[in-house]
């Protein structure tokens, strides 16, 4: 065995573990079948990952952090509000399907998961994603680029807005994501009545 083969098991646990979860819940798969998947066995499996609800955190947590490095990458990068925002929705919409549906699944299934895996994962989930597009916000409206918003309640509406592409049956229905992400940016930054209107 190579120094380097438990992580590259564990990295394979993760990933197929993400597919089997995306594609039928937390419910839906058991840790046998993941175990099957990865072409090991429950015990190995057991090795890496204590159980089911360890596991599922681990995928929703190593995912968060993912968010979290494009949202600050995109601030350290835009010179304005709208350019960050802009692109932190770009490069969460050019990840994987199977990347963007993890977000939708941390709020799916999470009441599924024990009061101390949720506590955890919320204070994560608002420390790195929440919070973060927040100051994008907060800095926007102290600069006088954005009036004066609720920035909390701005940040949900954006959310909303993104949340049919967390869902990667949808993805040929929602047409270009160029196209969708220039109208979510439009309808949020300018709204959508005409300019004379």
């Amino acid at each position: 065995m190579t120094s380097s083969e438990p992580t590259d098991i564990r990295e394979r646990i993760i990933q197929e573990a993400t597919s089997l979860f995306v594609a039928r819940g937390y419910h839906g798969i058991s840790m046998r079948e993941i175990a099957e998947a990865v072409g090991i066995s429950k015990a190995g499996l057991y090795y890496h990952f204590r159980d089911k609800e360890t596991l599922f955190l681990a995928i929703l947590t190593a995912n968060l952090k993912r968010v979290g490095s494009v949202i600050s990458d995109a601030r350290s990068a835009g010179v304005t509000t709208r350019d960050q925002i802009s692109r932190m929705v770009q490069a969460i919409l050019e990840q994987e399907p199977d990347q963007r549906a993890i977000i939708r699944l941390a709020s799916q299934e999470m009441e599924h998961l024990s009061q101390e895996a949720r506590a955890e994962f919320g204070f994560l989930y608002r420390e790195k994603f929440i919070s973060q597009v927040e100051n994008i916000l907060q800095a926007g409206v102290a600069g006088g680029e954005l009036r004066a918003i609720d920035v909390g309640l701005s940040t949900w509406v954006l959310l909303g807005m993104m949340y049919p592409f967390f869902y990667p049956a949808h993805e040929r229905e929602l047409g270009s994501a160029d196209e969708a992400i220039e109208l979510m940016l439009i309808i949020f930054f300018d709204g959508a009545a005409a300019k004379d209107a």
